[in-house]
């Protein structure tokens, strides 16, 4: 028994180096996020991250100790193997998912969770996203780390390679010493001996969001995730849900105030264009880069939002967030529940009613894709066209149709439909500046964002050249949005206010505008209400979307990621971490109300959630 608790201690001292290896792995993988964080700071990622390292641990050796002692009731043997087994498996199933995280936040700038595993049940996107050397080396790595650190387990812990057999008395003994041991991990586990548990809110220990990220153990925050992943029963609540009522109502008083008018007519052909990863980084409109000449001359064309953020952190909370004008919880979506997203009100049913015809809907992916058939069925589409409708010369390697093929599509659905005398709306969804960043076109810019960037805004001029000599420009209006930011090249990570800037832009030969900027703050979801409004239509179901050319409209955006939200004003910007409960980040001028504001918000929006 002596020799087993000395293994036990030695393994202890095993799996925070493992952990604190992996650390250094992250941090040198991912310095391009470093974003000018001292190396101190950095370095004291390992000293914060010892306390989550140290929980993870715990449970890992509270189940070795709990097989241990029904082994011992069942053989009445003491098998040293037992736990060398364990964490052998441990070992690789670890690794896989220590790398995968660390390559992940190369991408995302944020940790891997339980909403990111549920990618799993489309292993096909996964497999679009990744190019194939990539999944080999990553195999290669796996298994390279794997042995190496299964022969560091044997040089640290130097495990016996013998069983003792026992009496039926001392067996039983034995397993009590050995539950006893593992009741005790409840110490590491906690973190404390204090009421509350651990949790990531420990590992916030800088002003520097890359290395409060690095001290978080990423599989202890991916286990943990699992306990609040399914938050369509979650409440979030801060205070009374009257007094959240109406703090919200107060800050959407003038919603549904008239505004000036901008269009030339109150029913023009609308064409919605949804910007796959479109961030304002990578828009020159924008103080970005210039990769985008069309999408800034058509921003001179007609209004530029340029204070636009996104609702949230992925296409399918984006697809919501624009065509629903609806705001996301940071557990989950709601496209992928239809029993509750078919309760939503949306833009396309609104514009049938008002005598639109031709609800087109083009996406050259997988329409199945986190739930999009149902929800773009729910929302009235008429005539949906994804990857099926399109020959397989067409398809890029991963994704799917290359955006030159679907703005060839939607052009030809515009021409056919000018031909009703009612007024149509198109929806478009693009692909190729999606990763891997598959384009057809000769690299011309050597960031592959960016070079993707600036192809599907070369399909973009071409798309709106053959608008114009179709004779479809002048009774169009088209608005062009970005379904979400992404770390971008200023590899901004989740709590980074550049992660969710992105551009909105309306142009078109109906609008009556041109060279026009408006500059109120603004949510992706608040497009659906202010077209609305300029359509002379209610928006009054659309609860969460504002209409941004209201004079008198407050200048805020809300946005979330799991699990946490953000909220921002002129003077501040401040993310608000529900597990840490407390505010990560805080900036500017912030002033009592606006903190309150952020949480009455969320706490709204969980309600309605809850409701539906």
């Amino acid at each position: 028994m002596t020799s087993f608790l000395k293994q036990l201690v030695r393994l202890f001292l095993f799996w925070l180096l493992f952990f604190a290896f992996y650390r250094l792995i992250f941090l040198v993988y991912n310095q391009s996020y470093a974003a000018a964080a001292p190396f101190t700071e950095q370095a004291g990622s390992f000293i914060v991250g010892l306390r989550l390292d140290s929980s993870m641990t715990g449970y890992m050796l509270m189940l070795t100790c709990l097989v241990l002692a029904v082994i011992l009731i069942i053989s009445r043997s003491f098998s040293y193997r037992v736990p060398t087994m364990i964490s052998n498996f441990f070992i690789i199933i670890f690794t896989g998912l220590l790398i995968a995280n660390a390559h992940l936040y190369s991408y995302w700038g944020s940790l891997i969770n339980a909403e990111a595993l549920e990618f799993l049940k489309t292993p096909w996107v996964i497999a679009a996203s990744i190019k194939w050397y990539e999944s080999v080396g990553f195999i290669i790595l796996w298994a390279a780390l794997s042995w190496a650190m299964i022969k560091l387990y044997k040089v640290i812990v130097r495990p016996p390679e013998t069983s003792a057999k026992l009496s039926s008395l001392s067996s039983i003994i034995a397993s009590f010493i050995v539950l006893f041991v593992g009741a005790l991990m409840i110490i590491p586990i906690r973190g404390s001996f204090g009421v509350a548990p651990i949790n990531t809110g420990a590992a916030y220990f800088s002003t520097y969001n890359y290395a409060n990220h690095a001290a978080i153990n990423p599989l202890w925050n991916l286990f943990y995730s699992f306990k609040r992943i399914d938050a369509r029963t979650k409440h979030y609540r801060f205070m009374e849900d009257e007094e959240a009522y109406r703090i919200f109502n107060e800050l959407n008083s003038a919603t549904s105030e008239p505004s000036p008018s901008v269009l030339k007519t109150t029913r023009p052909n609308v064409v919605v264009i949804l910007l796959e990863s479109f961030s304002a980084q990578a828009v020159g409109a924008l103080g970005g880069e210039k990769v985008t000449p069309n999408l800034d001359a058509l921003a001179k064309q007609g209004i530029l939002f340029n204070n636009i953020y996104a609702a949230s952190d992925r296409s399918d909370k984006g697809l919501v967030a624009t065509i629903a004008g609806y705001q996301v919880l940071p557990g989950y979506s709601i496209i992928q529940y239809p029993e509750k997203s078919q309760s939503l009100s949306f833009l396309p049913r609104e514009l049938k009613e008002a005598g639109y015809a031709n609800l087109g809907y083009t996406y050259g992916g997988d329409i199945g894709f986190k739930g999009m058939n149902s929800f773009v069925v729910l929302a009235g589409f008429e005539n949906i066209i994804t990857i099926d409708d399109f020959p397989a010369s067409t398809r890029g390697k991963k994704w799917g149709v290359h955006d030159e093929y679907t703005f060839e599509r939607l052009l030809s659905e515009m021409e056919k439909s000018s031909r009703d005398e009612a007024p149509f709306f198109k929806f478009f969804f693009t692909l190729s500046s999606h990763e891997p960043f598959d384009v057809p076109m000769e690299q011309m810019h050597n960031d592959p964002y960016l070079n993707s960037i600036l192809y599907t805004d070369k399909c973009l001029g071409q798309f709106i050249e053959g608008v114009k000599s179709k004779g479809l420009w002048d009774s169009t209006l088209f608005v062009l949005i970005a379904d979400h930011g992404t770390p971008g090249p200023a590899k901004a990570n989740s709590q980074m206010r550049e992660r969710y800037h992105i551009p909105m832009i309306w142009t078109g030969g109906a609008l009556a505008k041109s060279d026009t900027v408006v500059s109120t703050i603004g949510s992706q979801k608040d497009m659906v209400a202010t077209l609305l409004n300029q359509l002379a239509l209610p928006a009054n179901k659309f609860t969460f979307s504002r209409n941004l050319l209201s004079p008198d409209e407050d200048d805020y955006a809300f946005f979330t990621y799991p699990d946490a939200f953000g909220y921002i004003t002129d003077d501040s910007y401040q993310v608000y971490d529900n597990t840490a409960k407390r505010y990560i980040v805080k900036e500017g001028d912030i002033s009592p109300l606006d903190s309150i504001r952020g949480k009455a918000y969320l706490q709204v929006v969980s309600a309605d959630h809850l409701k539906r």
